[in-house]
C-alpha cells in the first residue's frame, strides 16, 4: 500500500522535552484547569506534571503501570492495569477508583458524545463501557484474537475507532456505540499501531511502533491512505493534540522523552500534495551567545527553492513550541538565501537561553527546518 506524504518532518524540527521523570511515558493530555502537561509513566506509574517553564513534578503517584489518559471537564481519567481512576483536576486529589477485575491491562480511553467512557484493554482483547457517573462498566466488544489499543471517538458516525493488531498485521475496527457491532474499516500493512488524536478540523492521526511515525487520515475517512506526518520519531507512544493550536505531543516511550510538533492544518486540496522535501537551515555561529560583540546576529542560511519572498518567512520556536520571532524575507534575502536573527522575539524583548527551532515557511508550507542553541 502505498501512503501519501502532506509533510515529512525530520526530529531536527521538533522540540523535545526529557527529565529525570519521565520513565516510559506512554499518554499525554494537556491540563486546562492548571495550565501544564499531564504524562503517564508506565514503567513507574506516577502521572507527572510539566509546566510552563518545563518544571516537571509527581501529580499523582496512586497508580501502577498507568497508560492511557483523558481529561473530560475539570476532571483526569487514567487507566492503569485493572483500575480506572478519576482525579479531580484543581485539587490534584484521586476521587473515585472503578475496579474491574476482568481487565488485564487497560490502555487507551475515550469519551462519546453522551459521557459514556470507553477503555481498551491490550492484553484481554476487550473493550470496555464505562458509566463514570454510576461508576459502572459493562463488556462492549470481545476482540478475539485482535489486540485493541488506541481508541477515539467519531461523533458524526456514532462510532469508536479502534486500532488493533493480531500476530502480523494491524487493523482499525469501527465500532457502533449504540448496538456494539463492530466492523474493519481500514486493513494496514504497518504493524504495531498505537494512539489516535484529532486536530482542530477534525482530521485524525494514528501512531506507529513499527514504522516509527504519526499519520494522519483526512477527516474520519479511515478507509483511505493515510499521509505520513512526522517520522524518526522512535516508539511514539499515545499522541496528542492541543487543538487550541494544533501542537502535536508524541511521548516516545523507550526514550523517557516527549517530542513536540506545530502542525501546519491544510485545506482538502492541498491535501493531494505527495511530498514535500524538507532541507535544513544552517545556524552559524551555533551555539550564538547573547553580548558577545557580534552585532549582526546569528546567520540562518537556507535555500529557497520557491523563489518567492512575498509569503515566505523564517519562524523561531522554543521547546514548548511557542513562536517567538518571525523574519519576514525580502529580496536581499532572496539573494543571498541568508537571514540574520538578532535573538530578540516580536514584542522586542531579549530571547530566554536554550535551544529553539527554525523553520522556513512559504505559503505555510515548511521548506526547512534547522536547530539553534541561544546562550548567555
Amino acid at each position: 500500500m502505498k501512503f501519501m506524504m502532506l509533510l515529512l518532518v525530520n526530529v531536527c524540527m521538533i522540540s523535545t522535552l526529557s527529565g529525570q521523570l519521565l520513565n516510559n511515558p506512554d499518554s499525554i493530555v494537556w491540563d486546562h484547569v492548571n495550565n501544564q502537561w499531564l504524562v503517564s509513566n508506565y514503567g513507574t506509574g506516577e502521572i507527572i506534571a510539566i509546566d510552563s517553564e518545563n518544571v516537571q513534578s509527581v501529580f499523582s503517584d496512586w497508580l501502577c503501570s498507568t497508560r492511557g489518559l483523558k481529561i473530560k471537564d475539570d476532571k483526569l481519567y487514567a487507566a492503569s492495569n485493572y483500575d480506572l481512576a478519576i482525579f479531580d483536576l484543581a485539587g490534584a486529589y484521586l476521587e473515585n477508583l472503578i475496579y474491574i477485575p476482568e481487565a488485564v491491562q487497560l490502555n487507551d480511553l475515550d469519551f462519546d458524545s453522551e459521557g459514556n467512557l470507553y477503555v481498551s484493554d491490550y492484553l484481554a482483547n476487550n473493550v470496555y463501557k464505562v458509566n463514570v457517573e454510576e461508576l459502572t462498566y459493562e463488556l462492549l466488544i470481545d476482540y478475539d484474537l485482535y489486540v485493541p489499543n488506541g481508541l477515539i471517538f467519531d461523533e458524526s458516525n456514532n462510532r469508536i475507532i479502534a486500532a488493533a493488531q493480531d500476530q502480523s498485521s494491524s487493523v482499525i475496527f469501527g465500532i457502533d456505540v449504540t448496538t456494539a457491532e463492530s466492523e474493519i474499516i481500514s486493513n494496514l500493512n504497518i504493524f504495531a499501531l498505537d494512539g489516535f488524536a484529532m486536530d482542530s478540523v477534525g482530521n485524525i492521526y494514528v501512531s506507529s511502533w513499527e514504522t516509527d511515525a504519526v499519520y494522519r487520515y483526512n477527516g474520519n475517512n479511515i478507509c483511505t491512505d493515510p499521509l505520513i506526518v512526522v517520522s524518526d520519531v522512535d516508539d511514539p507512544a499515545d499522541i496528542y493534540i492541543r487543538q487550541s493550536d494544533n501542537l502535536l505531543a508524541i511521548p516516545l516511550f523507550n526514550e523517557n522523552t516527549i517530542v513536540f510538533v506545530p502542525l501546519e492544518i491544510t485545506s482538502e486540496n492541498e491535501n493531494t500534495i505527495e511530498k514535500t522535501e524538507i532541507s535544513q537551515i544552517s545556524c552559524y555561529p551555533n551555539p550564538f551567545k547573547l553580548n558577545s560583540g557580534n552585532s549582526r546576529g546569528m546567520s540562518l542560511s537556507f535555500n529557497n527553492t520557491t523563489k518567492e519572498t512575498e509569503n515566505t518567512q523564517i519562524e523561531i520556536y522554543n521547546l514548548k513550541g511557542q513562536k517567538v520571532k518571525t523574519i519576514l524575507l525580502s529580496n536581499e534575502n532572496e539573494r543571498n538565501n541568508v537571514a540574520l536573527w538578532n535573538a530578540k522575539t516580536d514584542s522586542g524583548e531579549n530571547a530566554v537561553s536554550g535551544m529553539y527551532f527554525s523553520v522556513l515557511k512559504s505559503n505555510n508550507t515548511i521548506l526547512a527546518s534547522g536547530k539553534l542553541i541561544l546562550m548567555k
